[in-house]
């Protein structure tokens, strides 16, 4: 729904447990054929552990590859000599772990110098014994030739440089947050800009790189701009780099050339061309931009690994994006999940330090970065007995990254120890500063851990170390300026970036950021709170454009760069009024004061930037006293998550039997989708909604469908349709006899923004000239997908069940503006129901309490219009399914404000305010309401636990509420989003977990309470 699902990619199936097994008719063919699998199984195994420890013999490595080789092999031979034998699926499984025993070839990219061609290699007697960079000591002489990669050793220079974050997602100025703000596209931007002026509002620039790079003292001669975030593309599994995670379309991203760009890719291209190029108003130049790759979601080089992608493909990719922005700086932002030591995540993090291990052999000219979180004073730390030990264990998952780049590269790389999430020490008093001393250590303490872990994994001596200077302008650090929104004890000011820059020099540091270049503008610091664990700065200014302090703009950037002068300080601004005399604005008298752009309605669609991509953005910025020492999107009482409820909700549930209850599945993630544990606990379960489905990435010239649009017809498919599809979500639903009852989904999110992955949409595009066709395309498409999944259940359990005929159409974004292909989509759903009455359609639209916006109302209005054009009676209208969630921060501000409405009092007038939208429509195209009860015409769907607009919590009392009240008016149906997070604690760990796309973040509770309150199954709920 509002989530981005996570989208399938390349399914590696070396990692099964093993090869379907099927009896065989001889039994003495049977027995060895058990031997053999019993011996594959055993030599995987060993591989495994080999590949995994870097320091395993490559000879001992490739004789047992060699041998399991041969085995599976014999093994094929024996299955596909059998007449009752294992069949395709054991072939292709086969193949699949050849497949990826081969990807695993990368490890020998250590033993290879990839700057040295053949002949080069002869003539200098080299023979790749070592690891190349094991060998690449970092020796003051640069000329000795004995060290093969001493040419490729990145150039440092012997300075302090300024290194500031921007992101390139951030608002430029005031007018395009205003804008954003009201939810309007660019082409308002004059009159927002004549309403701010006619406010006496201050238009400031925030992020337009290329203005900011004109001021000298800014961006010095000795700075560089880390610009993020590239990430892989939200809507696609194949390796696709774009700025943000934005869509991208046909899978051409941001390596497209310029004509060919997507409408996502050229609003962030066009944007960073305005920065660049080189007129009075575009001065950034490119060579001192660093581009930032990570850090929370779709990471590049976790989806190369995704996508059995090789180092040199990952590189080639590398390469690529260096050309189309003329910048070989690169900076790797490492964040939970990735830093994990342990299966995929690991292996992505060699399979990238492999990658630029090659990319700087290739040309010395690459400069590469990686960045991790400090949050202590023992900085990125490793544990007692390292040296002598070597042994991986003592690594933690935040020290594996600098483990794989210094195994590749040595100390080749830059470090960037990013410190703004520092933890306080216990002894703190309120208003203390102690941010930069914690900083100094951690600096310190992760220079030392570095060095003795290049020592004892890459086996060099002591001897053999650069200077101290040499490895420390190899460091940088990179605090958050100002307050934390979530946690304002945090107060890194003016004052303290002096004092970091001074520490800085003093230790030959090679850097000093901020996050971020925007931030650093005046705010005010609206406290809220009384002590170091609970102190927040309430002020809604989104916090990736202000500071909390009241300082001139620009006053941090120029203490870091070391232009201001300790003895240029001057008083902090304190009032409202103060701040806004010195150049910042405050969100009520600024933001929501202008009404002129309130009533206006979008005649276009226009990409409207958000406010942060990548680091935190909206994660947790509270307007509410947080519960102690947590973050807001985890809560661990009943207490913290409803502060507006006096008592818990023990009314005994109501239930009428029209009113049923079908969560949605998010069918693309592994995790979460169990359905027979579900069951198990839900019994009175018998609905479910498969989300989503959509044309599949690989092509757009013919409708196909599968969710998640992931490529069928492969060996990665068939895995997952048995294993996942059919076993974990099919199977469970028939043996219960309630196959007929799955809901398909389709749309989503990501359709939002890449609409042709819609089948309506594409049908449109592919037939614009024959409405006929186009019509009659997309109802074969949508009946032929709904058998198909009668074909999967006939395939693997040979049982026959009826078709469901139950589909949900969820438009969002930019798909509720595309009048005409709603219209087929309309047209199209209409006579399918006048054909077979049985077939039952809801249409899923963002609603907020105040009902449908303008447009989600234009999109019900087209579908009643064409269902009465088609004679068809309101008794067959589809069902309006309303996202009851995300409403924005002003609703969830005014409902703890005024301390008496939940979230469900904001669900249930969203449910009135839109069945006053729905009598409006039916009146316009029927003249009269004929329906007894328009209720039984809509459906509600609330995102359980933590919201992605963080602020708004849906409890289970707010699930209670809803499901009596749900039951009272008889609506068609109750949902979530989604069955997959319907717990609060992490799948693998099962330790409380924070929201993420398997967990709400209400730790209190017990695995599907939601589902048992939405179900009826109130006695099985944790008391």
């Amino acid at each position: 729904m509002k989530k981005i699902l996570t989208l399938l990619g390349a399914i590696s199936l070396a990692t099964t447990t093993g090869l379907a097994v099927v009896a065989c008719n001889n039994q003495k063919e049977s027995l060895k054929e058990r031997e053999l699998e019993k011996e594959v199984q055993t030599l995987k195994d060993k591989i495994k552990k080999l590949e995994f420890d870097l320091e395993a013999n490559k000879e001992q490595l490739d004789s047992t590859k060699s041998k399991l080789k041969d085995l599976v092999t014999k093994l094929d031979e024996l299955k596909n000599n059998q007449k009752g034998g294992y069949g395709k699926i054991s072939i292709e499984a086969s193949e699949a772990r050849k497949k990826a025993i081969a990807n695993q070839e990368w490890q020998s990219v250590l033993q290879q110098d990839y700057s040295l061609s053949k002949k080069s290699q002869k003539a200098l007697n080299y023979s790749p014994t070592k690891d190349t960079f094991s060998i690449a000591k970092l020796m003051n002489n640069q000329n000795d030739v004995s060290t093969l990669a001493h040419k490729n050793i990145i150039q440092i220079k012997d300075r302090l440089e300024f290194t500031p974050y921007a992101d390139i997602g951030i608002v430029e100025d005031t007018v395009e947050y205003l804008l954003k703000e009201k939810g309007r596209p660019g082409a308002y931007r004059q009159i927002a800009k004549d309403e701010l002026q006619k406010n006496n509002s201050s238009i400031i620039n925030y992020n337009h790189l290329g203005k900011i790079a004109t001021n000298s003292k800014v961006i010095t001669e000795a700075s560089e701009v880390t610009l993020g975030f590239m990430q892989n593309a939200s809507d696609t599994g194949e390796l696709v780099p774009m700025w943000n995670a934005a869509p991208a379309k046909d899978n051409l991203g941001i390596l497209a050339d310029q004509a060919n760009e997507t409408e996502y890719a050229k609003w962030f291209n066009d944007r960073y061309r305005s920065w660049t190029n080189q007129t009075e108003t575009g001065k950034l130049q490119p060579n001192n931009v660093r581009i930032s790759f990570g850090p929370f979601a779709n990471a590049l080089w976790h989806n190369a690994w995704l996508n059995n992608k090789t180092p040199e493909q990952l590189a080639s990719v590398l390469e690529k994006i260096a050309k189309k922005y003329n910048t070989k700086k690169f900076d790797f932002y490492f964040a939970a999940p990735y830093l994990s030591k342990n299966g995929d995540h690991a292996s992505s993090q060699r399979l990238l330090a492999a990658a630029l291990k090659i990319l700087i052999e290739r040309d010395n000219k690459f400069d590469v970065q990686l960045s991790l979180v400090v949050s202590t004073k023992w900085g990125i730390s490793i544990n007692p007995g390292l040296s002598s030990s070597r042994d991986l264990k003592l690594l933690g998952d935040e020290a594996y990254p600098l483990y794989n780049f210094t195994k590749y590269l040595g100390l080749n790389f830059r470090l960037n120890l990013v410190t703004g999430y520092l933890t306080e020490t216990d002894s703190l008093q309120l208003g203390q500063r102690w941010e930069v001393e914690i900083m100094k250590e951690a600096i310190l303490a992760s220079r030392k851990n570095w060095v003795e872990m290049h020592q004892a994994f890459n086996s060099v001596s002591k001897s053999d170390l650069p200077s101290e200077k040499e490895i420390s302008r190899r460091i940088k650090v990179t605090p958050w300026i100002g307050r934390r929104a979530e946690k304002a004890s945090y107060n890194f000011t003016p004052e303290s970036a002096i004092e970091l820059r001074e520490f800085a020099e003093q230790q030959n540091l090679g850097g000093i950021g901020m996050f971020y270049i925007s931030r650093d503008v005046p705010s005010e610091f609206q406290k809220k709170g009384n002590s170091i664990y609970n102190l927040s700065d309430d002020n809604a200014l989104n916090q990736n454009i202000r500071s909390g302090s009241g300082f001139k703009q620009f006053t941090y950037a120029k203490a870091l760069n070391g232009t201001l002068k300790r003895e240029h300080l001057v008083p902090e601004a304190q009032t409202k009024a103060e701040i806004r005399v010195i150049g910042g604005i405050d969100y009520q008298e600024d933001i929501e004061k202008v009404k002129a752009l309130d009533n206006i309605e979008n005649d276009s669609h226009v990409i409207v930037s958000e406010v942060g991509g990548g680091i935190s953005d909206d994660k947790n910025p509270p307007n509410w006293e947080p519960p102690s020492g947590q973050n807001t999107s985890m809560y661990k009482t009943w207490k913290d998550a409803n502060p507006n409820r006096s008592e818990k909700i023990v009314r005994k549930a109501v239930k009428n039997k029209n009113t049923y209850y079908s969560p949605y599945l998010d069918a693309g993630l592994y995790q979460g989708n169990d359905i027979v544990k579900i069951i198990e606990e839900v019994p009175a379960m018998d609905h479910l909604t498969l989300a989503f489905v959509q044309q599949v990435n690989q092509h757009g010239n013919k409708l196909e469908m599968s969710i998640a649009g992931q490529a069928k017809n492969n060996e990665g498919y068939a895995w997952w349709e048995e294993t996942q599809l059919w076993a974990k979500m099919l199977k469970p639903l028939v043996d219960k006899n309630a196959f007929e009852n799955i809901k398909v989904a389709y749309g989503g999110a990501i359709t939002g923004g890449f609409t042709e992955k819609n089948p309506w949409t594409l049908a449109n595009k592919l037939h614009s000239n024959d409405s006929a066709r186009a019509q009659e395309v997309l109802t074969e498409a949508l009946v032929g997908y709904q058998q198909e999944l009668v074909d999967i259940v006939q395939k693997y359990n040979n049982k026959t069940v009826q078709m469901p005929k139950a589909i949900d159409f969820d438009i969002e974004g930019h798909a509720q503006s595309l009048d005409a292909d709603n219209r087929l989509l309309a047209k199209t759903l209409a006579d399918m129901k006048k054909a077979d009455s049985s077939w039952d359609f809801s249409i899923t639209l963002p609603v907020l309490p105040t009902g449908l916006t303008v447009v989600g109302y234009h999109v019900m209005d087209i579908f009643i219009e064409e269902y009465h054009k088609a004679g068809l009676a309101q008794k067959d209208l589809p069902i309006i399914n309303l996202m009851l969630m995300d409403y924005g921060d002003g609703f969830y501000r005014h409902a703890r404000d005024v301390r008496k409405v939940t979230n469900f009092q904001l669900a249930k007038e969203a449910v009135e305010a839109t069945k006053v939208n729905l009598e409006n429509s039916i009146i316009k195209h029927f003249k009269t309401v004929e329906l007894k009860n328009l209720y039984s015409k809509l459906a509600g769907t609330p995102m359980i636990g933590v919201n992605d607009t963080i602020q708004g919590v849906f409890t289970l009392e707010d699930a209670k509420e809803m499901y009596n009240w749900a039951h009272e008016i008889e609506l068609a149906y109750v949902s979530i989003w989604s069955m997959n997070d319907d717990r609060g604690f992490n799948l693998d760990s099962k330790k409380p977990s924070a929201k993420t796309l398997t967990s709400h973040g209400l730790t209190y509770l017990k695995e599907y309470d939601f589902s048992k309150a939405f179900a009826g199954n109130w006695n099985k709920i944790g008391k």
